[in-house]
């Protein structure tokens, strides 16, 4: 071996061994990223149908009250 290689082995494997580590750390906290913000879409989703369903009984309700008001005619 030449003076100064396994030095240069050694650090090399150190690095490679950092940088293996710290895409697995990313990729890691990616993937609970994902999980938690696909929770939050799919609660969205879930108040959306709620909302669109609180609105359709409410228009159904005004539609009675007009209904009634215009009944007695103009």
């Amino acid at each position: 071996m030449e003076p100064g290689e396994l030095e240069h082995r050694k650090a090399f494997e150190e690095t490679a061994t950092k940088n293996i580590r710290t895409i697995g750390d990313y990729t890691t906290n990616t993937r609970e990223l994902v999980r938690e913000l696909s929770d939050q879409v799919k609660g969205l989703k879930n108040m959306i149908v709620a909302k669109n369903t609180e609105i359709n009984e409410i228009r159904r309700q005004l539609s009675l009250v007009q209904a009634e008001i215009c009944r007695g005619g103009t």
